[in-house]
């Protein structure tokens, strides 16, 4: 090679990436305060791990558990990120973490929706139930009301993202979620360091989670397999590899964890499952995050017409026109912010067709009862969870 200069750009500096306003999260983690910079029961708001490390968040026995949850998001989301962390004190139980997330969730005026709980308590927490951390169950429930809470009160969907803290390793132990109705909740079981390793893990890599959550559109499954393999290059089930681990007896129980494919180098989700029932509308990560994004820009449209006046027939029911708007504005919005972004089923063989249709109730009498009734129906994507093909050899061509 002759002598002479090599100088090349340098790209990404910037941290800049696409911003998913549907997919902020937050973090409420157990922590250690680090002096004036980083205090607990306060929310910060960081855009990459170097944010974190500037307010004294480091891999250190402290607060390991918090520094390796941000590092595994932000590996998976991309820095430039929009990330809320909030820290508690170690005594804090994981009932009482569930708890915390209010304060945070109140902070974020709406723009978390999704909650990543991290549970590092300082006295080891060894009780376990059915496979998990004894009261897992309740907490999960705890999780659920507040979610449904902040949904229908404040107008803030929300899913939380829990551990399957303390689990056992034995499968069979686990009872599963085929009677719960818990469809705002994922349990991961699945973590990048082994239970006996340098740090005792006894939870799971859900910054994982919630980067892939931060970093897809809604309509997009967590374990889709043409978006790649995930970052982390090990996965383990308490001390066992992942590969080495029948990890189809935790997916069929509904929880969230890591596999395999074929062909495929790395490590991917299994699905995006809620721990709900097979039967439940939203029991997919993914359409829980498409009706939640209709759910918000159908309640920011029809807001607007509250205390808004309109013309009636003659039995004081909603004149035709006025509802025929309503019904089209309805559609437009969300056509506009969802069909046209492919997050939404769209048949190119239906003229007009944007997958969403709305529907104002003609026969209410709005003079008497002052209420516009409706319905709102969306047609999400279809999900190729397995596909079953023949191959052989054709002698006739």
């Amino acid at each position: 090679m002759l002598p002479g200069n090599e100088i090349t750009f340098e790209n990404g500096n910037f941290g800049i990436v696409a911003t998913n306003p549907d997919g902020i999260c937050g973090i409420v983690s157990s922590a250690v305060a680090v002096a004036a910079t980083f205090l607990l029961n306060q929310h910060y708001v960081i855009y990459s791990l170097k944010d974190a490390e500037a307010l004294g968040i480091v891999n250190s026995v402290d607060n390991h558990e918090l520094y390796k949850t941000i590092a595994e998001f932000y590996a998976e989301a991309g820095t430039g990120t929009e990330l809320w962390i909030y820290g508690v004190a170690k005594t804090r139980t994981l009932d009482q973490l569930i708890g915390d997330s209010t304060a945070l969730l109140d902070a974020s005026n709406r723009r978390i929706s999704g909650v990543i709980l991290k549970y590092s308590p300082s006295v080891a927490d060894v009780a376990v139930t059915a496979g998990l951390r004894t009261g897992f169950p309740a907490t999960i429930l705890a999780a659920q009301t507040i979610a449904n809470t902040y949904t229908t009160e404040k107008i803030h969907p929300i899913v939380f993202f829990l551990e399957g803290y303390n689990f056992t390793g034995v499968a069979q132990d686990l009872i599963g979620f085929a009677t719960a109705t818990n469809n705002r909740v994922c349990v991961m079981i699945g973590d990048t360091e082994t239970r006996t390793g340098a740090y005792t893990s006894k939870g799971a890599a859900v910054g994982v989670l919630g980067g892939r959550f931060a970093k897809n559109q809604v309509h997009v499954n967590v374990g889709r397999v043409k978006d790649g393999a995930l970052k982390p290059l090990e996965f383990f089930i308490v001390d066992t590899p992942v590969e080495q681990y029948n990890v189809t007896a935790l997916h069929d129980k509904g929880f969230v964890t890591l596999r395999t494919h074929g062909g495929k180098s790395g490590y991917y989700f299994s699905h995006g499952l809620m721990a709900c029932t097979v039967e439940d509308d939203y029991r997919h990560l993914a359409r829980r995050r498409v009706i939640d994004k209709a759910f918000r820009l159908a309640n920011g449209t029809l807001t607007n017409y509250i205390l808004d006046d309109f013309n009636l027939t003659p039995d004081g029911k909603l004149s035709v026109i006025d509802a025929q708007s309503i019904e089209a504005e309805i559609e437009r919005v969300i056509a506009q912010e969802m069909s046209a972004k492919g997050e939404l089923s769209v048949d190119v063989t239906v003229q007009n067709d944007t997958g969403v249709n709305a529907q104002v109730d003609r026969n209410e009498r709005i003079a008497v009862t002052g209420i516009i009734r409706g319905q709102i129906q969306i047609k999400p994507k279809g999900y190729a969870e397995y596909t079953v093909f023949t191959i052989g050899y054709n002698i006739n061509s």
